[in-house]
């Protein structure tokens, strides 16, 4: 399935390949995590004030999302005064069609461990960000300006649809994330990431995450998908989220996006 992004202008973001024995994702987060509503999940880890969203791709179990979140935190947002974090599960579907993840009650429940002056970090990779703009969506329609003006949000080689010009002026930053590796080419949507950072210019950015030797075959854009998550994916040819999202073992976890999200000193 394809689905538009926002405009004529904005060349449409592939979906992920539609994998039939991906079956549902409803696992649980781990020990550490309460469950907050239909595939979120919410651990604080420190004292930190500041919040990760975290919304995985399409097939991401929710035990995914909580590895690839803890591992941002552990490697960059510790640092940058994150300590509440929720992980989101990937859609069922590739387009997000069914619309069935718990954004409503994952607002709900921000709504009463958010101090009101922290920065909100959301990253969503590939279809998940489909996801996120259900979210962005939903406190558009609300006039929950004073929550959407501390949001900095990363697009990671996903689409567009379901954002608008006033949602995103309305975001504190915006940045649509793609990978390059120049011994293997581009992530599989890079093309729509640099539209849609043109289409929203000046509010968003285009930001180009570079790794050379990834282990990447020439050419293989999905393989590349994964690079906004790891340095080094672990299938040479296609994503592999079970792997991608937990085992950061010699991979690191990819955050250099985070430069233009988290405002300086």
């Amino acid at each position: 399935m394809i689905l538009v992004a926002c405009s004529s202008n904005v060349p449409e973001a592939t979906d992920p390949p539609v994998d039939p024995t991906l079956g549902g994702k409803e696992d649980g987060a781990g020990a550490d995590w309460t469950a907050v509503s239909k595939g979120v999940a919410y651990q604080q880890i420190n004292d930190g004030g500041a919040i990760l969203i975290a919304y995985g791709g399409y097939s991401a179990h929710l035990s995914y999302s909580a590895a690839w979140a803890t591992e941002l935190v552990d490697a960059r947002l510790g640092a940058a005064g994150v300590g509440r974090v929720y992980a989101v599960q990937g859609p069922a579907d590739p387009g997000y069609d069914a619309r069935e993840i718990g954004n409503t009650g994952l607002r709900a429940h921000l709504a009463r461990i958010d101090d009101g002056r922290s920065p909100i970090y959301v990253v969503a990779h590939s279809s998940g960000s489909y996801v996120a703009h259900e979210m962005l969506e939903q406190l558009q329609a609300a006039n929950n300006t004073a929550v959407l003006a501390r949001i900095a949000y990363a697009d990671l080689d996903g689409g567009g649809s379901g954002l608008s010009t006033e949602i995103v002026d309305r975001l504190a930053r915006v940045a649509f994330v793609y990978a390059h590796d120049p011994g293997a080419g581009f992530s599989e949507n890079n093309a729509t990431a640099r539209a849609l950072a043109d289409e929203y210019a000046p509010h968003a950015t285009a930001f180009e995450v570079t790794v050379a030797q990834t282990g990447c075959h020439s050419g293989a854009g999905w393989c590349l998908h994964d690079v906004l998550v790891t340095h080094r994916p672990h299938n040479p040819d296609h994503y592999d989220l079970a792997h991608d999202y937990t085992d950061f073992a010699n991979r690191p976890v990819t955050d250099e996006y985070f430069d233009a999200l988290v405002a300086a000193p």
